[in-house]
């Protein structure tokens, strides 16, 4: 095992890299990764700077009456043509400010590490303009699942006129923080305020209203000993994955702001996922309340009577509860350990209770034999996923799912932070299911797959982990693999369109992993931000020809992924 060198290492730097990346070499901190790999961390920084250069050039508001900073949601990655969305009538050309955080990202690392104010000066004037622009009246912008703001025309549009939709996402708030302290404040809270439909059970929709005028009540009653998961009033779906915008939106005003009611709240959102696990399995549903009429009951309630969303680690929901969660939660709990004081102290509960739902998960779900994650109902018993009926559901929403990025990014994390071995040893059983070779023990040998094809932008993000824990410059070279892999994707306008795909998104989330990768090699990794679970999709109708691929299953509704850009 190589490990790396402590102290500086000069470097003679090749002519065809930018003076650029000459003077981030140069400075590189006593943290940086072995000369060998300083070459690479200057190719990286060229190809995202030529990402970031196209979508400033290319990317920005000319459109409608104003000419604004805002930017589109996707380009052709030829002709540099925006996105269009047919619906009603009308043709929209998309700005989705919740689909944007990864671009903000990496303008602002860029200028981190660059030391050109142009990037950043770019992030934050869109930012800016979005919270003075595009800002409903109680705080909520017009953005997310099913609002967006449409350039062409200058006002919000999308499925649904009033309600607003988060689901995992989590903004840079920081950059509008620092450009828009006020708003940006309004904005925290009015998350609360708008998906919070009772706070004494904390019982919350994944919908809000953006012209409702309820405020956040930090000051509310609030029953600490319920059962849990609990009947829902109404048709209201609190997923899990609503969970992280939340604890987003609590944790940064209670680090930003000191907001000391925030910080109490976000606490007991996160104990509620505690108190829904069982009592024998430690297992946990997707939803901490369900619905009368449940889709999972209509599914397969003819096999097992008991079932309903909120008691199946199965679907999106499992995904959503042990995959999202979880790492969501660790990535807070850094954020508060970081506070210091009584932040701190729940920073690390954060931390502790995330370690545990991941091993319970393994402990219960994880089939060794297959690499697959088995669909249970949370007192432990095996779905009978072949025997449901088609509906909201098919069959194969319950079928035993493969372990994904992000799953693989919070056992790394999750070992990182605890040491716990347990987290080692499901983090190197998805190393070898994908083809990334052995990953051996945090103080062994390992046999690594230099020839990997594995072209995960999130696996980037889990070998950073690796390496940040166990200081083996061989994991930084394999993560180096799997960023050359991405980067042979890359379009000659620098965008980055999946395979098959046409257009690229300029939220794209590979040019910022990659940029990480280049700011962990010259050990300027803190100057970045935070690393940090997050989401891109716009759902609605659209009224133009669509292939099947293209389409949602009985749905008239579609996600953009699906019509341009792939996953």
């Amino acid at each position: 095992m190589k490990r790396d060198s402590r102290r500086a290492v000069p470097l003679a730097v090749s002519r065809a890299v930018p003076r650029v990346v000459v003077a981030l070499v140069l400075s590189v901190s006593s943290a940086a990764a072995g000369a060998d790999l300083f070459p690479q961390a200057g190719r990286y920084l060229a190809a995202v700077r030529a990402f970031a250069d196209t979508v400033l050039a290319r990317g920005r508001d000319v459109y409608g009456q104003k000419k604004t900073p805002l930017f589109v949601d996707g380009l052709h990655a030829k002709r540099l043509t925006p996105v269009r969305w047919p619906c009603r009538g009308q043709t929209w050309v998309l700005c989705n400010v919740a689909s944007q955080q990864p671009l903000l990202r990496v303008l602002d690392g860029l200028t981190a590490l660059s030391g050109q104010g142009k990037y950043a000066g770019a992030a934050e004037d869109a930012a800016r303009y979005a919270l003075a622009n595009i800002q409903s009246p109680n705080g909520l912008l017009y953005w997310g699942g099913h609002l967006a703001w449409d350039l062409q025309h200058d006002k919000p549009v999308g499925q649904y006129r009033d309600v607003h939709e988060l689901k995992t996402h989590q903004p840079y708030y920081r950059l509008m923080w620092r450009v828009d302290r006020v708003r940006t404040a309004k904005l925290l809270a009015a998350v609360w305020a708008g998906h919070i439909l009772d706070w004494s059970l904390l019982d919350y929709n994944r919908h809000a209203s953006v012209r409702s005028t309820r405020g956040a009540k930090w000051d509310g009653e609030f029953k600490q000993d319920i059962a849990v998961p609990f009947p829902a009033k109404g048709g209201n779906l609190s997923f899990a994955n609503v969970t992280p915008p939340l604890l987003h939106s609590g944790t940064t005003l209670a680090v930003l702001g000191k907001h000391d009611r925030a910080l109490l709240w976000t606490r007991r959102l996160v104990t509620r996922w505690q108190q829904g696990k069982d009592a024998t399995t430690g297992l946990c549903g997707g939803q901490l309340s369900y619905r009368k009429h449940d889709r999972a009951k209509d599914a397969l309630g003819h096999v097992h009577p008991g079932i309903n969303e909120a008691k199946v680690v199965a679907s999106y929901h499992q995904v959503s509860r042990y995959h999202r969660l979880p790492l969501a939660q660790m990535q807070a709990g850094e954020s508060l350990i970081a506070a210091g004081g009584r932040r701190a102290d729940v920073g690390r509960e954060f931390i502790r209770w995330a370690s545990e739902d991941l091993k319970i998960y393994a402990r219960h779900c994880y089939d060794a034999k297959t690499g697959r994650f088995v669909a249970k109902m949370t007192d432990g018993t095996v779905i009978q996923w072949q025997e449901a009926k088609t509906g909201y559901y098919i069959p194969a929403s319950f079928a035993p799912r493969r372990p994904d990025g992000t799953l693989f990014w919070g056992y790394a994390m999750a070992w990182r932070l605890t040491r716990d071995e347990a987290h080692w040893t499901m983090a190197r059983r998805i190393a070898e299911t994908s083809g990334l070779g052995d990953i051996g023990q945090p103080d062994g040998r390992r046999k690594l797959r230099s020839d990997t094809s594995h072209a995960g932008w999130q696996t980037i993000y889990t070998l950073l982990e690796l390496h940040r824990g166990t200081e083996d410059s061989d994991i930084l070279r394999l993560a180096c693999r799997v960023a050359d892999n991405i980067l042979k994707t890359q379009a000659k306008t620098g965008l980055f369109p999946r395979s098959g795909r046409k257009y690229a998104r300029t939220g794209d989330e590979a040019p910022l992993a990659i940029l990480h990768l280049a700011a962990a090699i010259t050990g300027k990794r803190s100057a970045m931000p935070q690393a940090i679970l997050d989401a891109r999709f716009f759902h609605c109708e659209y009224h133009g020809k669509l292939a099947k691929h293209q389409q949602k299953r009985a749905d008239k509704r579609t996600y953009d992924n699906l019509v341009f850009y792939g996953w």
